[in-house]
């Protein structure tokens, strides 16, 4: 009997172990298993200050001019490459203007604008004045006639044309210039200077004729001749010579820029820049001088917020001002460092930031951004204050190419 009820007892002892485990069981909380969170792509930090734009052929050496809208870029007078292309200035979008010269067309040897008009040296035609569309039915405001066919036929290579700020006048020049004026009908100018690397047009047709050792002021004439020997030529011209201004640093001109709203023009010569009222009899004054010895500009660009400078000093090659009148310290490097990859055909390895170190030519668009072409059509964008409008070239490498074929 007692042996029953011991074992009894142990049957319920073992009964309620048995639901307490269980019990415990069902109290202990599962494990937690690890969440894994995805990680949010990390954004990419465009570098607002550069931009590079790379043609895929050689770019004309007519200077990029801009109207209202676009920014403009001649190929070469090539054939199969004479085009001109347009970029946008809010969006940065590229566009044919003018196609290759497959059609039967004038070759497009030089062209400019006065901020709304472009202006087109037109093989065996003249100057036309571009309707937008088609340039065989563009009107010829100055015609290749016998008397000025030696400025405007394709072996003088007139490179240029630049408008005074009132769009009354427009220069071409290169070799040597020829004013002409737009109200009048008729060339007021030419045969002064057969190194024009450079000019100005004051709004009542003052020429500024920048060469490599002088630099002109020149009047309207009333019956310009195109015998370059001609004493008629030289009536009212006034000239100043490097040697007489460049504080013996027997240096050449490099650069001139004209200040309209002030009135004034600034040139690069030797080792300085130096300014002037934009009037018949110049006189310079020092704006700044590089320190040291044996350096000289080569290349300036300027605008109403900033001047850069290109010396022949590799190791301080580029000098940066922001202002125009360069006061304080600028700033000196020896490169330009863009932080945008080179593109994959230029990738040995892994893609390199592109450092910019050598400039064949400056130009400061109205929005303020500087142009520095390097090469045949490749051209860096930088403002140091962030690149204004081009939004879908900021911080990148855009190339542009040609169609392959054209209707």
């Amino acid at each position: 009997m007692r042996q029953s009820f011991r074992f009894a007892v142990a049957l319920l002892m073992m009964g309620f172990c048995v639901q307490t485990a269980s019990a415990q069981a069902k109290k202990r909380p599962a494990a937690k298993k690890p969440v894994t969170t995805a990680k949010k792509p990390v954004a990419t930090k465009v570098n607002n200050n550069f931009a590079i734009l790379e043609f895929d052929e050689w770019i004309n050496d007519t200077d990029p001019f801009e109207d209202e809208e676009n920014i403009y870029f001649l190929g070469n007078d090539n054939p199969d490459k004479n085009t001109l292309r347009a970029v946008n200035k809010q969006t940065g979008d590229v566009r044919i203007v003018v196609p290759k010269k497959k059609r039967a067309r004038p070759m497009i040897c030089s062209a400019g604008s006065d901020g709304k008009n472009i202006y087109m040296r037109l093989e065996d035609k003249g100057i036309a004045r571009f309707n937008g569309t088609d340039v065989n039915t563009s009107e010829i405001v100055l015609p290749q006639s016998e008397q000025f066919k030696g400025f405007l036929i394709r072996g003088n290579r007139g490179k240029n044309i630049t408008c005074s700020p009132n769009g009354r006048y427009f220069i071409l020049y290169g070799d040597t210039p020829l004013v002409y004026d737009l109200l009048e009908k008729r060339v007021v100018r030419t045969g002064v200077n057969n190194t024009a690397q450079a000019t100005a047009l004051t709004d009542d047709g003052l020429l500024i004729s920048l060469g490599y050792l002088t630099i002109l002021t020149a009047p309207k004439h009333d019956n310009p001749t195109i015998d370059f020997s001609s004493p008629k030529n030289r009536v009212g011209v006034k000239e100043v010579k490097a040697s007489e201004i460049d504080n013996g640093a027997h240096g050449d001109f490099c650069s001139l820029w004209y200040d309209v709203p002030a009135n004034m023009i600034y040139v690069a010569v030797g080792e300085q820049i130096l300014k002037s009222p934009a009037q018949a009899d110049l006189s310079f004054q020092e704006v700044y001088c590089l320190p040291g010895e044996n350096k000289k500009f080569s290349k300036v660009a300027f605008n109403d917020q900033h001047v850069f400078a290109v010396t022949n000093n590799y190791e301080k090659h580029f000098y940066e001002w922001d202002n125009k009148d360069m006061t304080g310290t600028p700033k000196i490097s020896k490169e330009l460092e863009t932080g945008i990859n080179h593109k994959e055909k230029y990738a040995w390895g892994d893609p390199t930031p592109y450092k910019l170190s050598s400039v064949n030519r400056l130009f400061y668009d109205s929005m303020g951004n500087l142009w520095l072409q390097s090469g045949d059509g490749l051209f860096v964008i930088y403002n140091p204050d962030g690149i204004k409008g081009l939004t879908t070239l900021k911080g990148k490498w855009t190339k542009n190419e040609l169609p392959k074929e054209e209707d």
